[in-house]
């Protein structure tokens, strides 16, 4: 083995070394060189990162004097409406609360983005929304695609450096091999979780990944040398208290309107779904929702995981758990076990949830959904108001 170091890996490491370090050209052909797209400092919610430094530094910070609450999620979280969190808690309170995720933004993706910022994650107040459907049509869980809207290779790099949580990272290697057919021309640092996931799996493997694994990590190295200015390592902040203020939400009120709003938005059908979106895409049509076993979900696998990341890293975490139309979807029902299960999950780890969830027509809140799986704004002033009451905003 030292003979093959001393012939072969020394030449390779000096030569690879001098190709990339002095060579501007090449490396840009090597290193894709990053964009610098527009920002908005002042955001109140983003449907990814961008690849954008500045969102990226921006994930779970505070502000100088108040603390941000931050909710996290898919396609829930658009078309924005003042009923929405990040707008209605950061107009009425200090305390101001900012959103990122758009669709197909699952519990991997979210896992690997607190993972990257295990630093800012004790007592860090966050609220991550559920939808059934993740576990059910989409129980694969986190595509590819959407991963890497979410997590670039500043996120991926910091947890590959992380030497503190190697349960957490093994999993983040493990769930990246899973993907890492799927990635198009895949950078270094996915191949080196992919790499050390295929060499966790016994001592030979370990042996011969050994100095592959290796070399790509000089030639990343290289790269975060390059590009020193883009890897910046996460800097941990000072959460701040959350001070209750002296503020009045005619709660009540607010659920009435919005409630009989959604309902005459709805009137040209009794499924209390917008009109425009029933005519396109229901129009009587009821539909089932898949059912995954356990054993073979991936996405309950990837929930499980997260919870314990939050619990661990001491999160001051919370959830809502949508509901779906139990007018459209016809066996919801068949579905209650599981969602019954997450919610003991949640409870067990102390985490509040906010559960929507209801699979019986009868007793079923009509309007609080805009569609049949999106929360209409009443739906969204009920989480409002959870959120306020969680994190103890007013007095």
């Amino acid at each position: 083995m030292k003979k093959i170091i001393l012939l072969y890996f020394v030449p390779l490491f000096i030569v690879l070394f001098c190709f990339f370090k002095f060579s501007d050209k090449i490396n840009s052909v090597f290193f894709d060189q990053e964009q610098n797209a527009a920002v908005d400092p002042s955001f109140n919610c983003i449907a990814n990162f961008g690849n954008s430094p500045y969102y990226e530094d921006q994930f779970l910070n505070t502000s100088d004097s108040n603390e941000t609450i931050f909710i996290l999620g898919s396609s829930e979280l658009a078309p924005e409406t003042e009923a929405h969190p990040y707008n209605f808690i950061s107009t009425h309170f200090k305390t101001k609360l900012k959103g990122v995720g758009h669709a197909g933004n699952q519990c991997f993706s979210i896992y690997s983005q607190l993972l990257a910022n295990e630093k800012r994650l004790k007592n860090a107040p966050i609220v991550i929304v559920l939808s059934p459907g993740w576990f059910s049509e989409y129980a694969k869980g986190t595509s590819s695609s959407i991963f890497l809207e979410f997590n670039s290779s500043r996120f991926l790099t910091r947890i590959f450096q992380n030497k503190t949580l190697p349960e957490f990272k093994a999993y983040e290697a493990k769930r990246i091999s899973d993907l890492y057919t799927e990635f198009s021309n895949a950078d270094l640092i996915l191949t080196m979780f992919y790499l050390e996931a295929q060499a966790s799996k016994n001592i030979f493997f370990k042996a011969f990944y050994f100095p592959i694994i290796e070399t790509i990590k000089v030639l990343n190295t290289l790269k975060l040398d390059l590009k020193k200015s883009n890897y910046k390592e996460t800097t941990s902040v000072n959460r701040k208290t959350i001070v209750a203020e002296s503020v009045t939400i005619n709660w009540d009120s607010l659920f009435v309107s919005a409630k009989q709003q959604q309902i005459s938005n709805s009137n040209n059908n009794k499924w209390f779904i917008e009109n425009g979106y029933y005519s396109e895409h229901v129009n009587g049509k009821t539909r089932t929702i898949p059912l995954v076993n356990d054993d073979v979900n991936q996405e309950l696998k990837d929930l499980k995981m997260l919870l314990k990341l939050l619990k661990t890293k001491e999160v001051n975490a919370s959830f809502i758990m949508l509901p779906l139309s139990p007018y459209c979807y016809t066996n919801t029902k068949e579905l209650t076990p599981l969602i019954t299960a997450i919610n003991n999950e949640l409870k067990n780890n102390n985490f509040p949830c906010l559960n929507l969830w209801q699979d019986d027509s009868i007793n079923f809140d009509n309007g609080i959904l805009s569609d049949v799986m999106h929360l209409s704004k009443y739906g969204w002033y009920k989480a409002d108001k959870f959120i306020v009451e969680t994190y103890k905003l007013s007095k």
